[in-house]
């Protein structure tokens, strides 16, 4: 046989495409070529297999060689091709014969002694040769031994050998087997009880967490807000096994070995960050923070020190729950579904509470120099975090732990009634499941129309509203959810004030 064909995957972002290779020996001088990528890249993928096709026992064949990765695309992980093309040559050589039926997909890297090695990426490749019905050989070290995919679907090697071996029906290659993990399930982030008083706080907190809103906290330094964000992990339900593998498939786009995560990720930017490190970029391909925050929540602290090109650029991902990225001819699609958590010490907030006109006047113009109407308009939630001297007022505190099963029971509501969590329903969604009567309607109208809310805040109340109401454990919105609902628009009555004073 002069000829061989094998079929292996290329990644860009988490979508993986199915890669024929293609290889023809025949006779005339020896050499290489390698058509899809370029001459550096094949000097180095030729150097590694030659190697490792040689300490495994086989021979590399002295012959000319074609080999043709189709479809052509611009390769960014090129260590995946080193197994499915040192299979190719061995098959066309005739070294290796199949006796398994079905087509096969590989996808590993090479050592220069045979042993396989960890890809970047793996975990989308996997997840699409199962989706195609393709089983697929990758390396015995990629994954952890907690992480295992349905039987029958993903075979581990630990060397060239042992592939080859198996391809001829020698050996037989095990899954991983699936062990008790021995990592920890508590968030390292801080407990809910530690925190004195902010009860208007805390319950924004709760009520964001129940139902996946948006939450931004306003207040002067020091007073907690910094805190109350980094408890809210520890209010949101566990990890489901689809999210787990969610998560692992984003965080396989920067390392190599993956372990199935237990706990959701809690993302903290500096304020310096630019906008490619915020969304990604794709020269580099890499994932940016909000991508590294999937199914988990994204926090920006001191919110007013960020670029205002890197905050609007959030505005597309929140809404969506990806981010599409486009440079020249090359488009990359990174999931984005975080929740986001924002603080900030509004300098107007002291002006406000001071009445001092002139400083209200400079600060209004500062604050919506950096921070869009459309991009605050986005927060579900803002609350003001109130100061410091007033946490001393109530020293028992509910923990996160008791205000967690609130919250899953809460959760549960809403998956079974409309599959989503309330921050996620649509305009169509918002006229289904938070219906009102013509007396709560009217009364909402008219407070919508004191604070010039738009359609947007108004779907935001009555998602909130609606999350109030699972809380509560009422079969519809009442009024006093709408009430509280209301209570957390904070930045509108702010920015009406800070107009009356403006004109």
């Amino acid at each position: 046989m002069a000829l061989a064909e094998v079929l292996t995957r290329y990644v860009v972002g988490i979508e993986a495409t199915l890669v024929t290779v293609e290889i023809d020996i025949s006779q005339g001088l020896p050499g290489f070529i390698l058509i899809g990528l370029s001459d550096s890249t094949s000097r180095g993928i030729r150097a590694r297999v030659r190697s490792a096709i040689i300490n495994s026992g086989y021979h590399f064949p002295a012959k000319k060689m074609t080999l043709s990765l189709t479809p052509d695309a611009h390769f960014t992980e090129t260590n995946g091709y080193d197994l499915p093309i040192a299979i190719a040559i061995l098959l066309a050589s005739g070294q290796v014969h199949l006796a398994h039926r079905g087509r096969y997909e590989y996808y590993a890297g090479l050592s220069l002694d045979g042993s396989l090695t960890s890809c970047k990426g793996a975990i989308s490749v996997a997840l699409a040769a199962i989706n195609s019905k393709h089983p697929i050989i990758v390396a015995n070290k990629l994954f952890s031994p907690e992480f295992s995919f349905k039987e029958g679907t993903v075979f581990y090697a630990e060397n060239l050998q042992q592939v080859c071996r198996y391809l001829q029906g020698e050996i037989i290659l095990s899954p991983n087997w699936l062990v008790e993990s021995s990592r920890s399930t508590e968030y390292p982030n801080i407990d809910l009880q530690i925190i004195n008083g902010q009860h208007h706080a805390k319950r924004a907190l709760e009520i964001a967490a129940t139902g996946g809103h948006s939450l931004l906290m306003i207040g002067p330094p020091g007073s907690g807000k910094t805190t109350l964000a980094n408890c809210l992990p520890s209010l949101l339900p566990d990890l489901t096994l689809e999210e787990k593998i969610a998560i692992a498939q984003v965080e396989n786009l920067t390392k190599n070995h993956i372990e199935l995560p237990l706990l959701r990720p809690f993302r903290a930017p500096h304020h310096s960050i630019t906008a490619a490190g915020l969304i990604g970029s794709t020269h580099p391909e890499s994932p940016g923070e909000i991508t590294l925050a999937h199914q988990g929540v994204l926090f920006l602290d001191e919110l007013m020190e960020f670029d205002k090109k890197t905050l609007d650029a959030l505005r597309t991902p929140l809404e969506q729950g990806s981010v599409l990225l486009s440079r020249a001819k090359k488009h990359v699609t990174y999931p984005a579904k975080f929740q986001l958590v924002a603080a900030m010490n509004l300098p107007f907030a002291y002006a406000v509470s001071e009445l001092k006109v002139n400083r209200a006047k400079v600060a209004m113009s500062k604050s919506l120099d950096i921070l869009s109407a459309a991009l605050m308009d986005r927060f579900q939630l803002s609350v003001e975090v109130s100061a410091p001297l007033e946490r001393l007022k109530s020293p028992n505190n509910e923990c996160s732990r008791s205000v967690k099963t609130r919250v899953i029971l809460a959760r549960d509501t809403q998956l079974r009634r409309q599959g989503r969590e309330n921050a996620l329903l649509c305009s169509s969604d918002v006229s289904r499941y938070c219906s009102l009567t013509s007396e709560d309607w009217g009364w909402l109208k008219n407070c919508l129309n004191k604070l010039s809310l738009s359609h947007r805040a108004f779907l935001h109340v009555l998602r909130v509203a609606r999350t109030i109401a699972d809380l509560n454990g009422d079969p519809e919105i009442t009024r006093p959810a709408l009430q509280e609902a209301l209570s957390y628009r904070y930045t509108d009555r702010i920015v009406q004030y800070l107009i009356q004073i403006y004109q």
